[in-house]
């Protein structure tokens, strides 16, 4: 046994020695920091072997030695200018040990720029087929900052030499010095919060409370966001009322506020869930929830023809579903012009371009003309990213007539508009919020090929912003700007399409910054809505900084933030009264709205759609002759919301009560008298949206209800 031990110690000391000084002491001060376990190294376990194993292309890049620092060596890469593509230059090394699906890893590394700032994207990648694991946005400083960042292996296995680590270096000219990459698999059995995470140092421009924007900001959404609503109080002879009270209670925005979902979740499709379904309605417990959705994979070519997720059917019976809740639905997309997103038999014959676009409008009639889709998608992405994905360009080339094959763009959007031509019609893409550029490069490709478009009389009614935000979040004064810029220069409606962040960014800085963008988003002229790109973390798609829910359906800050911003900030929900001219002028958020009040002892509810200054006139001879107290009504609950056969009501006294059900439209359905503090409230109503309302001595109080 004492021969046992002695060689086993003896192993380890011999692999101690094996390993450089970088690598012992990081060892060791995240054994004794965060009580970490040895891990395995991801690469070689010396500096020297590390950067024998570089690979670095569109730029030069030399080793040498560093003083002063953890690390002896560093990497230092030269780009001589932007490139059209980020990937265009780049810095990366492989794995030498496998990596497990599920293996929890940290990457360590040291950075810095050689002159005022540089800019990267960090990319961990399967090295055959380039799907990422990680791939996030790296503000760099002229001083050295050393980063954490913990992931887990969610797409695969990795054998030595499958995934790649490194930088995408071609998003200005700069020299970029990087030291100490290292990276430690600590396998399934640590958990990602035990690592340490280290790598949002700096908070984005516009995060102070003082921030300029703000008030900017505030002021256009007043501005904007909100009309000014008249009510005329009169007899039927049409004498002015005053102190006439009316309760004002917004039921949807106008603008969009939504997510991507899928559709084999919802409807009693084949993967119902019923939490997942009730939360697209009801986010907040209070029956208000998202207004808009759009379908992640289901609509789109392939998804479509191969039937993915939904067949056609279990597809149209999902957005029967959408349409009874009032949602609307964005289309996404018709074509995404890459070969990897189109259906195989396109490329098969890539120099037929009578084929392809024998195919495409074959896919968009089908679509667009197909029963139960046909006038319930009001909006679609007609093209998709096409800056990166070109591989019909080429084909279309040959045309006669044709210059860059782009002409096929026009086309496309043109024939959407003769088969659809109530909808409206987007080009979306990811080049400027989602890799937060400013100008150059993509960015300016994107403007190019929109002013392409309208040169050539595509009806291109607006932009989508994809949104897929970085680890180092764009300033807010630079969202703004991009929103300026395009709307400035073409004058279209705008949309945030795909909004999300990475996992690498923490909850508190997530919530903080969907507070601040979609604020700005909210404020800006052009802007018409905003989309989660998923907003569960089980359904998500690699990037859960900022959705609404974790895996246990329990809220996260983001959750809290949306919530506050969409149903309470920007919502409204007043009492007032006419004044001696029998006139009640307010300022409120522009969508659909209750207007509710008292004619002779009977609650009457109209139904207002909000969209700009609106005057209406009530006739009533029965107006309360005494001002009352303006009250927010008789406090009760209602469960469960959503409901389907019966409503629970609980108040919090068993005082008399009246008991209306009011539906979308304002029309009671059903009324009861009320003696009890707590009452059973039958549903034989169709599915849909209704407005409880009970009324005591102290006015009326309603709560949407959604029936299902």
């Amino acid at each position: 046994m004492k021969i046992t031990f002695t060689l086993f110690f003896s192993l380890l000391f011999s692999l101690l020695l094996a390993q450089d000084a970088y690598h012992n002491q990081l060892q060791t001060s995240l054994s004794n920091d965060y009580g970490l376990p040895a891990g395995t190294w991801v690469f070689n376990d010396t500096e020297a072997a590390n950067y024998g194993q570089i690979a670095s292309w569109g730029g030069s890049q030399s080793v040498i030695n560093s003083d002063g620092q953890a690390f002896s060596r560093l990497s230092q890469v030269s780009i001589s200018g932007q490139g059209n593509n980020p990937w265009d230059s780049g810095w990366k090394i492989n794995n030498s040990t496998n990596i497990q699906q599920g293996d929890r890893v940290l990457l360590v590394f040291w950075i810095r720029s050689t002159s005022e700032s540089g800019a990267a994207k960090l990319l961990i990648e399967d090295a055959t087929d380039f799907d990422k694991e990680i791939y996030v946005d790296v503000n760099i400083t002229p001083s050295w900052v050393q980063y954490f960042v913990p992931f887990e292996a969610l797409n695969g296995s990795y054998n030595a030499d499958g995934l790649a680590f490194g930088f995408h270096l071609a998003l200005q000219q700069q020299v970029v010095q990087i030291g100490g990459f290292t990276a430690i698999n600590y396998g399934p059995n640590v958990t990602l919060d035990q690592l340490p995470n280290d790598f949002n140092r700096e908070l984005y421009e516009g995060y102070e409370e003082d921030a300029p924007w703000r008030a900017t900001a505030a002021a256009r959404i007043d501005q904007f966001r909100k009309a000014d609503l008249t009510i005329e109080a009169r007899t039927s002879a049409g004498t002015p009322i005053p102190n006439a009270v009316f309760d004002i209670k917004m039921i949807r925005h106008e603008f969009a506020f939504g997510s991507a979902i899928t559709a084999s979740r919802i409807a009693g499709n084949n993967h119902q869930d019923n939490t997942y379904q009730d939360k697209i309605i009801n986010l907040d417990g209070k029956g208000h929830g998202f207004n808009w959705v759009v379908f992640e994979n289901d609509l789109k070519w392939d998804g479509w023809e191969e039937e993915w997720f939904v067949n056609h059917n279990e597809l149209v019976n999902a957005v029967s579903w959408l349409g009874e809740q009032d949602i609307e639905i964005r289309g996404h997309n018709l074509v995404w012009p890459g070969w990897d997103n189109l259906p195989d038999d396109l490329q098969n014959n890539a120099n037929n371009p009578e084929y392809i676009w024998n195919r495409i409008d074959g896919r968009l009639d089908e679509i667009l003309n197909y029963p139960g889709l046909k006038g319930n998608i009001p909006e679609w992405d007609v093209l998709n990213e096409i800056v990166t994905n070109t591989s019909l360009e080429p084909a279309f080339a040959t045309v006669s007539g044709n210059t860059t094959g782009r002409e096929v763009y026009a086309d496309i959007f043109k024939r959407v508009r003769e088969l659809s031509p109530e909808t409206e019609l987007y080009l979306n893409d990811y080049v400027t919020l989602s890799l937060n550029n400013t100008g150059g490069g993509q960015y300016d490709v994107l403007k190019d090929r929109i002013q392409e478009l309208l040169d050539a009389g595509a009806p291109v009614d607006g932009i989508g912003f994809q949104g897929h935000i970085g680890g180092f979040p764009n300033g807010i004064s630079s969202v703004l700007g991009t929103l300026d810029d395009f709307y400035d220069s073409f004058g279209l409606t705008a949309k945030i399409t795909e909004f999300d962040m990475p996992p690498v960014v923490s909850e508190e800085l997530g919530a903080a910054y969907l507070c601040d963008f979609l604020t700005a988003v909210f404020s800006h002229e052009s802007m018409n809505g905003f989309m989660f790109w998923n907003f569960w973390d089980v359904a998500t798609w690699r990037n859960p900084g900022t959705n609404l829910f974790r895996e246990d359906w329990s809220q996260t800050p983001a959750g809290d933030t949306f919530i506050d911003l969409v149903f309470n900030q920007w919502w409204t929900d007043e009492s007032a009264q006419t004044d001696e001219d029998g006139q009640l002028k307010t300022r409120i958020f522009k969508g659909l709205h209750e207007i509710t009040y008292d004619c002779g002892g009977e609650m009457i509810t109209e139904i207002v759609d909000l969209k700009e200054n609106e005057t209406i006139m009530i006739s009533c001879n029965n107006f309360p002759t005494n001002t009352r107290e303006l009250d927010p009504g008789p406090a009760f609950s209602i469960y469960p919301n959503p409901a389907h056969d019966f409503l629970t009501l609980e108040r919090e006294e068993a005082s008399p009560a009246q008991l209306n059900l009011y539906n979308a439209l304002g029309v009671k359905v059903w009324g009861r008298k009320l003696q009890t503090a707590r009452q059973l409230i039958p549903l034989d109503v169709p599915n849909g949206v209704y407005f409880l309302g009970v009324r005591d001595q102290r006015g009326e109080r309603f709560e949407r209800v959604v029936v299902r």
